[in-house]
Protein backbone atom coordinates (compact mmCIF):
# COMPACT_ATOMS: atom_id res chain seq x y z
CA UNK A 1 0.00 0.00 0.00
CA UNK A 2 1.35 3.58 -0.96
CA UNK A 3 2.02 5.81 1.87
CA UNK A 4 -0.77 8.60 1.82
CA UNK A 5 2.08 11.57 1.25
CA UNK A 6 3.08 9.86 -2.04
CA UNK A 7 -0.90 9.07 -2.89
CA UNK A 8 -1.17 13.13 -2.67
CA UNK A 9 1.47 13.81 -4.44
CA UNK A 10 0.23 11.99 -7.41
CA UNK A 11 -3.22 13.42 -6.74
CA UNK A 12 -2.00 17.04 -7.57
CA UNK A 13 -2.24 18.04 -10.66
CA UNK A 14 0.56 20.96 -10.81
CA UNK A 15 4.24 20.35 -9.88
CA UNK A 16 6.28 21.14 -6.89
CA UNK A 17 9.33 23.56 -8.02
CA UNK A 18 10.90 25.64 -5.32
CA UNK A 19 10.32 27.15 -2.34
CA UNK A 20 9.93 31.00 -1.08
CA UNK A 21 9.77 32.98 1.89
CA UNK A 22 6.65 34.97 2.96
CA UNK A 23 7.06 38.54 2.60
CA UNK A 24 4.97 39.76 5.44
CA UNK A 25 5.63 36.44 7.96
CA UNK A 26 8.94 35.12 7.31
CA UNK A 27 7.70 31.46 6.63
CA UNK A 28 8.45 29.44 3.76
CA UNK A 29 5.79 27.83 1.39
CA UNK A 30 5.90 26.09 -1.68
CA UNK A 31 5.76 26.90 -5.12
CA UNK A 32 3.68 25.34 -7.95
CA UNK A 33 4.21 25.11 -12.04
CA UNK A 34 0.74 25.74 -13.26
CA UNK A 35 -0.77 26.78 -16.67
CA UNK A 36 -0.91 30.30 -15.58
CA UNK A 37 3.20 30.58 -14.37
CA UNK A 38 4.40 29.69 -11.11
CA UNK A 39 2.41 30.10 -8.06
CA UNK A 40 1.69 30.08 -4.11
CA UNK A 41 0.53 31.37 -1.26
CA UNK A 42 1.81 31.34 1.96
CA UNK A 43 -0.62 28.92 4.51
CA UNK A 44 -0.24 30.95 7.58
CA UNK A 45 -1.18 33.99 6.33
CA UNK A 46 -3.85 32.80 4.54
CA UNK A 47 -5.16 31.30 7.80
CA UNK A 48 -4.62 34.60 8.91
CA UNK A 49 -6.41 36.93 6.62
CA UNK A 50 -9.95 34.05 6.93
CA UNK A 51 -9.42 34.59 10.66
CA UNK A 52 -9.70 38.15 10.43
CA UNK A 53 -12.75 38.62 8.05
CA UNK A 54 -14.32 35.98 10.01
CA UNK A 55 -13.44 38.07 13.05
CA UNK A 56 -12.53 35.27 14.68
CA UNK A 57 -9.29 36.39 17.98
CA UNK A 58 -5.97 34.96 17.57
CA UNK A 59 -4.16 33.01 19.55
CA UNK A 60 -2.45 36.05 21.05
CA UNK A 61 -5.37 38.18 21.44
CA UNK A 62 -7.14 34.76 22.93
CA UNK A 63 -4.26 34.81 25.48
CA UNK A 64 -4.12 38.76 25.88
CA UNK A 65 -8.21 39.17 26.43
CA UNK A 66 -7.63 36.06 29.04
CA UNK A 67 -5.42 38.06 30.78
CA UNK A 68 -7.31 40.84 30.76
CA UNK A 69 -9.96 39.08 32.69
CA UNK A 70 -7.88 38.02 35.33
CA UNK A 71 -6.48 40.49 36.23
CA UNK A 72 -10.44 42.38 36.54
CA UNK A 73 -11.33 39.49 38.72
CA UNK A 74 -9.03 41.24 41.36
CA UNK A 75 -10.58 44.84 41.47
CA UNK A 76 -13.22 46.17 43.03
CA UNK A 77 -13.62 49.94 42.98
CA UNK A 78 -16.46 51.92 44.00
CA UNK A 79 -18.94 53.48 41.36
CA UNK A 80 -17.38 57.08 41.97
CA UNK A 81 -13.97 55.96 41.76
CA UNK A 82 -14.64 54.40 38.72
CA UNK A 83 -15.42 58.21 37.23
CA UNK A 84 -12.26 59.52 38.82
CA UNK A 85 -9.93 61.02 36.23
CA UNK A 86 -6.71 62.98 36.86
CA UNK A 87 -8.40 66.09 35.71
CA UNK A 88 -11.11 65.50 37.33
CA UNK A 89 -9.15 65.67 40.85
CA UNK A 90 -10.03 69.38 42.26
CA UNK A 91 -6.84 70.28 44.62
CA UNK A 92 -7.68 72.25 47.66
CA UNK A 93 -4.31 72.97 48.87
CA UNK A 94 -0.81 72.92 47.57
CA UNK A 95 -0.05 69.52 48.69
CA UNK A 96 -3.07 68.36 46.26
CA UNK A 97 -1.72 70.97 43.51
CA UNK A 98 1.67 69.32 43.77
CA UNK A 99 0.47 65.59 43.72
CA UNK A 100 -2.12 66.62 40.45
CA UNK A 101 1.17 67.59 38.81
CA UNK A 102 3.20 64.82 39.64
CA UNK A 103 0.07 62.41 38.45
CA UNK A 104 0.03 64.19 35.16
CA UNK A 105 4.17 63.83 34.46
CA UNK A 106 4.03 60.40 35.77
CA UNK A 107 1.49 59.18 32.98
CA UNK A 108 3.14 61.64 30.28
CA UNK A 109 6.58 60.29 31.06
CA UNK A 110 5.62 56.28 31.98
CA UNK A 111 8.58 54.06 31.80
CA UNK A 112 7.71 50.94 33.41
CA UNK A 113 10.56 51.90 35.99
CA UNK A 114 9.72 54.65 38.45
CA UNK A 115 7.23 54.89 40.87
CA UNK A 116 4.85 56.78 42.99
CA UNK A 117 4.04 56.98 46.94
CA UNK A 118 0.89 59.30 47.90
CA UNK A 119 0.68 59.92 51.92
CA UNK A 120 -1.93 62.08 53.89
CA UNK A 121 -4.41 61.76 56.26
CA UNK A 122 -8.09 59.64 54.89
CA UNK A 123 -10.23 62.03 52.21
CA UNK A 124 -7.57 64.18 50.36
CA UNK A 125 -7.12 62.41 47.11
CA UNK A 126 -4.78 59.58 47.40
CA UNK A 127 -6.91 56.67 45.85
CA UNK A 128 -8.43 59.11 42.94
CA UNK A 129 -5.07 59.60 41.98
CA UNK A 130 -3.88 56.46 42.23
CA UNK A 131 -6.85 54.77 40.20
CA UNK A 132 -7.05 57.37 37.66
CA UNK A 133 -3.31 56.82 36.61
CA UNK A 134 -4.11 53.18 36.79
CA UNK A 135 -7.09 53.82 34.29
CA UNK A 136 -5.58 56.59 31.90
CA UNK A 137 -2.29 53.76 31.60
CA UNK A 138 -4.53 50.93 30.99
CA UNK A 139 -6.13 52.81 28.43
CA UNK A 140 -2.47 53.63 26.63
CA UNK A 141 -2.22 49.41 26.33
CA UNK A 142 -0.32 49.03 29.66
CA UNK A 143 -1.31 45.87 32.06
CA UNK A 144 -2.47 48.09 35.06
CA UNK A 145 -3.77 47.03 37.92
CA UNK A 146 -5.42 49.33 41.21
CA UNK A 147 -6.02 46.90 44.51
CA UNK A 148 -6.25 48.21 48.14
CA UNK A 149 -4.19 45.87 50.29
CA UNK A 150 -6.46 44.32 52.42
CA UNK A 151 -8.14 42.94 49.10
CA UNK A 152 -5.12 41.82 48.25
CA UNK A 153 -4.23 40.08 51.59
CA UNK A 154 -7.90 38.57 51.30
CA UNK A 155 -7.35 36.96 48.08
CA UNK A 156 -3.98 35.55 48.49
CA UNK A 157 -5.56 34.07 51.86
CA UNK A 158 -8.41 32.43 49.49
CA UNK A 159 -6.00 30.60 47.66
CA UNK A 160 -5.06 28.56 50.52
CA UNK A 161 -8.53 26.74 50.38
CA UNK A 162 -9.09 23.59 49.05
CA UNK A 163 -11.83 24.86 46.74
CA UNK A 164 -9.58 27.60 45.44
CA UNK A 165 -9.92 28.43 41.49
CA UNK A 166 -6.28 30.11 41.56
CA UNK A 167 -3.10 29.69 43.49
CA UNK A 168 -1.02 32.06 45.52
CA UNK A 169 1.67 31.70 42.67
CA UNK A 170 -0.43 32.52 39.71
CA UNK A 171 -1.16 35.95 42.06
CA UNK A 172 2.04 36.47 42.48
CA UNK A 173 2.87 35.83 38.88
CA UNK A 174 0.72 37.99 38.19
CA UNK A 175 1.99 41.13 40.65
CA UNK A 176 5.05 40.50 38.80
CA UNK A 177 4.19 41.02 35.21
CA UNK A 178 2.51 43.91 35.63
CA UNK A 179 3.55 46.89 34.04
CA UNK A 180 1.89 49.23 36.73
CA UNK A 181 1.08 47.72 40.08
CA UNK A 182 -1.11 49.95 42.55
CA UNK A 183 -0.88 49.11 46.11
CA UNK A 184 -3.80 51.39 47.76
CA UNK A 185 -4.37 51.57 51.85
CA UNK A 186 -0.98 50.55 52.59
CA UNK A 187 -0.54 49.77 56.96
CA UNK A 188 -4.77 49.30 56.78
CA UNK A 189 -5.09 45.60 56.75
CA UNK A 190 -4.79 43.54 59.99
CA UNK A 191 -2.97 40.05 60.73
CA UNK A 192 -2.44 38.94 64.24
CA UNK A 193 0.95 40.15 66.06
CA UNK A 194 3.75 37.58 66.25
CA UNK A 195 5.10 36.78 69.63
CA UNK A 196 7.31 40.17 69.55
CA UNK A 197 4.28 42.22 68.83
CA UNK A 198 4.68 42.68 64.69
CA UNK A 199 2.44 41.53 62.28
CA UNK A 200 4.23 38.89 60.80
CA UNK A 201 2.40 37.38 57.70
CA UNK A 202 1.43 40.72 56.26
CA UNK A 203 4.94 42.14 56.44
CA UNK A 204 6.34 38.79 54.62
CA UNK A 205 3.56 39.28 51.74
CA UNK A 206 4.31 42.90 51.29
CA UNK A 207 8.13 42.11 51.79
CA UNK A 208 7.88 39.14 48.50
CA UNK A 209 5.60 41.89 46.42
CA UNK A 210 8.12 44.65 46.57
CA UNK A 211 10.98 42.78 46.22
CA UNK A 212 10.08 41.24 43.30
CA UNK A 213 8.62 44.68 42.16
CA UNK A 214 12.30 46.14 42.22
CA UNK A 215 12.62 48.36 39.07
CA UNK A 216 9.50 47.88 38.10
CA UNK A 217 6.63 50.90 38.62
CA UNK A 218 4.61 50.61 41.85
CA UNK A 219 2.35 53.37 43.39
CA UNK A 220 1.79 53.15 46.98
CA UNK A 221 -1.26 55.09 48.93
CA UNK A 222 -1.25 55.19 52.95
CA UNK A 223 -2.62 57.35 55.77
CA UNK A 224 0.63 55.96 57.83
CA UNK A 225 3.95 57.99 58.09
CA UNK A 226 7.08 56.32 57.00
CA UNK A 227 7.90 55.74 61.06
CA UNK A 228 4.59 54.41 61.48
CA UNK A 229 4.55 51.62 58.99
CA UNK A 230 8.28 50.86 59.88
CA UNK A 231 7.37 50.10 63.05
CA UNK A 232 3.98 48.04 61.93
CA UNK A 233 5.86 45.45 59.66
CA UNK A 234 8.87 44.64 62.36
CA UNK A 235 11.53 42.84 61.30
CA UNK A 236 11.16 43.64 57.97
CA UNK A 237 9.78 47.01 57.91
CA UNK A 238 12.94 49.30 57.11
CA UNK A 239 13.19 46.68 53.98
CA UNK A 240 10.07 47.19 52.88
CA UNK A 241 10.28 50.84 52.99
CA UNK A 242 13.57 51.22 51.38
CA UNK A 243 11.99 48.72 48.39
CA UNK A 244 8.77 50.83 48.79
CA UNK A 245 11.02 53.97 48.06
CA UNK A 246 13.11 52.73 45.62
CA UNK A 247 13.33 54.96 42.12
CA UNK A 248 9.88 56.60 43.91
CA UNK A 249 8.73 60.18 44.01
CA UNK A 250 6.90 60.79 47.75
CA UNK A 251 4.11 63.55 48.04
CA UNK A 252 2.59 64.18 51.27
CA UNK A 253 -1.25 65.50 50.57
CA UNK A 254 -2.20 67.83 53.20
CA UNK A 255 -6.03 69.73 53.93
CA UNK A 256 -8.99 68.99 55.17
CA UNK A 257 -11.38 65.48 54.24
CA UNK A 258 -13.34 65.80 51.15
CA UNK A 259 -15.70 63.44 52.49
CA UNK A 260 -15.99 64.97 55.30
CA UNK A 261 -17.02 68.39 54.06
CA UNK A 262 -19.51 66.96 51.87
CA UNK A 263 -20.90 65.24 55.19
CA UNK A 264 -21.23 68.29 57.26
Amino acid sequence: MEAIGTLLKKSLPFKECREKECEQCGNLYKLYETPKGVLGACKHCMEQQLLEELNVPTKEERERLKEKRFIATFERVTHDLKQATIDSYIPKETSQSEAKKAAIKYVKTFDGVHSLLFSGDCGLGKSHLSFAITKTLRQQGYKTLYIKVTDLFDFIKNTYSPDSSISEMQIFQMIDELDLLVLDDIGSEYVKANEYGHESWASDVLYKIFDMRLNKSVICSTNYSEKMLTEKYGNHGNRIIDRMMDLAKAIRLEGESYRRKERF
